[in-house]
């Protein structure tokens, strides 16, 4: 039992001693690699580098190092910069109303440096001599003279080495790289005047040269193939400033990984940009399907906080009405330009009715999009009047986004970018191989083009067609083996595949799965592929986009979901991008073929991904609702 000293000596409020401050906010700062990139990227950014180079060992594991041509630091400046909450980038209070710099919290080198063995490199113009610090978790253990070119670099080895805890959530080595590959590329779009390079292992994964072209970036980190399809976007409001490139409506993604924002230079996720694309694509695209978009907006400083997330990945606008305006009106004038218009091709998918909009979700656009006067209207009002419009618009507007926050994040992420609300899963007689036989089985059609119904001896099924098609085509990849090789269709000509470098770092990684689920894949060139053949299930014209869905959902699933990926994940999202769709009419011979092919399977009632494939109503319970028993 505590004495009563223990006790209060326990409940004593103290002040943390400088390392244990440093430790906390790295839990804060820097959560994986990536955060540690991103920190010292925006640092040699902020310093005016015009040349910025990443090296990376074991996908930031073993060693991240970042070299720049900034300004440098002076040797007071560089042991100043471990102190916490040590900045150049702002001198009071008020300057945190008008951020215009990525860093300015001054904790990102003293956090890093407190977890890691940190080694700095830095000379300022005005010095003769560089410095050298090297800091081992938080503590100088060397500092020195040394020669070295104006700039700064920055070598962090053993990240995590003495926080065990943070370091066994770590995903793989290539995991990793994938996170670090897509923020780089990132920071290369946003600034395409600094020549990036990205290198892992000593590989060049990324080289984008300063040609102050946005389209040059773009086709350096998404790839040509995705750059050719994008139409340019400009627009002005006052208060906001729109660039960018947008997909034509043919090319569109299973996720919205290929849509990136950016606010003053930094890489953003905003749900009201996110609404807004979404409300300008709505009716152009099918359901669950999502444009390309690489979005730059400019906003005066003082009207957007970038303080109000640990990472900087979130800002809050002050004027969050006029950005989504802007951002709706310049996609949909570049759209409605001619990019819209659909072009006849043989890769061209069938436009799916726009996800419904709830009457809820109506009101709050209609509230979004309240006309605000250009100039010449403006000149015809009164200034009393203006002045009384602004602020019901003001008023209006903060009600419609206090009714958006309440949706909440994950909502805003499904459909075209309206609310749907999920229903529990009704309870159902899921049939089981112990319990039913399906004997006497006999297809009698079809409902909502979604479900085979069936009767057998014991009663009625009903089959969901596409887990159906998805559990008999994996079965048959699972079964693909060296003999079967001879059936791959031998594309005519070969296509070129150009990735973006996070797509080609998984693609590597899954490249024999993706040989085994029929695919004639090889690399070729640095994020360059080329396939020469497809899965005999697949017409020819299907083959480069069903590839660019499954390595979509590997990058979505291990990059942005953080997920550890089956085995035979490849072979799992393959089944399910070849299967026949929900929604797509089946004759007579195609249903019966269908129900044949899945009793041969030796689990026909379960899909990969764990769904139920029958549903039945057995005779007992089919004449109990009629009470005929």
């Amino acid at each position: 039992m505590q004495s009563k000293s223990e006790t209060s000596d326990a409940s004593r409020i103290i002040i943390l001693d400088e390392h244990t401050a440093n430790r906390i906010a790295a839990g804060e700062v820097v959560e994986r690699p990536v955060s540690v990139v991103k920190e010292l990227v925006e640092n040699s950014l902020d310093a005016g580098a015009t040349q910025i180079t990443v090296s990376i060992e074991q996908g930031g594991k073993e060693l991240i190092k970042v070299t720049d041509n900034g300004c440098g630091m002076t040797r007071e400046d560089a042991i100043l910069s471990l102190q916490r909450h040590a900045t150049s980038k702002i001198r009071s209070a008020s300057d945190l109303k008008a951020i215009r710099t990525l860093g300015f919290r001054g904790e990102a080198l003293p956090s890093i440096a407190s977890i890691s063995i940190l080694e700095m490199i830095t000379k300022h113009e005005s010095q003769p001599a560089g410095t050298r610090l090297e800091v081992e978790a938080g503590s100088i253990t060397n500092l020195e003279s040394v020669g070295a070119p104006q700039g700064t670099t920055i070598i962090v080895r053993k990240l995590f080495f003495n926080t065990p805890a943070r370091l066994k959530f770590l995903k793989s080595a290539q995991t990793e790289f994938s996170h670090i590959a897509e923020y780089v590329g990132w920071f290369a779009l946003a600034w395409p005047t600094v020549s990036f390079r990205l290198l892992h292992g000593g590989r060049e994964v990324l080289s984008s040269p300063a040609t102050g072209q946005r389209l040059n970036s773009i086709v350096e980190v998404l790839g040509k193939d995705i750059a050719k399809q994008l139409v340019e976007v400009h627009y002005e409001l006052p208060g906001v400033r729109v660039e960018g490139f947008v997909s034509c409506p043919s090319l569109t993604r299973i996720n919205r990984r290929d849509q990136i924002f950016f606010v003053n230079g930094r890489p953003i996720r905003n749900k009201i940009i996110a609404h807004a694309l979404d409300y300008a694509y709505r009716g152009l695209l099918p359901s669950g399907r999502y444009p390309v978009a690489v979005l730059f907006l400019e906003v005066p400083p003082e009207l957007v906080d970038v303080n109000v997330h640990p990472a900087k990945s979130e800002v809050k606008f002050s004027n969050e009405q006029e950005v989504h305006s802007a951002v709706y009106r310049s996609v949909n004038m570049a759209l409605t330009t001619g990019a819209a218009i659909p072009t006849i091709s043989e890769h061209a998918e069938p436009l799916g009715k726009p996800a419904p909009i709830s009457s809820e979700q109506a009101d709050i656009t209609s509230k979004l999009f309240v006309p605000w006067p250009d100039a010449a209207t403006q000149q015809h009002i009164q200034p009393m009047n203006l002045s009384a419009f602004q602020e019901a618009l003001r008023r209006r507007r903060e009600q419609a986004l206090s009714e958006i926050s309440d949706v909440g994040e994950d909502s805003w992420q499904k459909g075209s970018g309206v609310p749907v609300e999920e229903s529990p899963v009704p309870e159902a007689d899921f049939i089981a191989p112990r319990t039913v036989a399906l004997t006497g089985v006999r297809v009698i059609g079809q409902a909502r083009n979604m479900y085979v119904l069936a009767e057998c001896d014991d009663g009625l099924l009903v089959i969901d067609q596409h887990v159906a098609h998805e559990r008999i085509l994996y079965d048959q990849l699972l079964r693909f083996d060296a003999e079967s090789r001879s059936a791959i269709q031998r594309l005519l000509t070969p296509i070129t595949i150009s990735l973006s470098a996070s797509e080609s770092t998984v693609v590597r990684q899954r490249l024999d799965m993706l040989n085994q689920a029929g695919f004639d894949l090889e690399e070729f060139g640095r994020d360059t592929f080329i396939l020469r053949g497809a899965p005999p299930q697949l017409k020819p014209s299907q083959a480069e986009a069903i590839l660019r869905d499954i390595i979509a959902e590997l990058v979505e699933l291990s990059v942005e979901r953080h997920l550890i990926v089956r085995s035979d994940q490849v072979l799992i999202t393959t089944a399910c991008k070849m299967a026949i769709k929900a929604g797509e009419k089946l004759d007579d011979r195609e249903m019966k073929q269908l129900v044949e092919d899945l009793l041969k399977c030796e689990n026909p009632f379960v899909c990969p991904h764990g769904r139920p494939i029958i549903v039945s109503l057995s005779n007992w319970e089919l004449d109990r609702k009629f009470k005929r028993t």
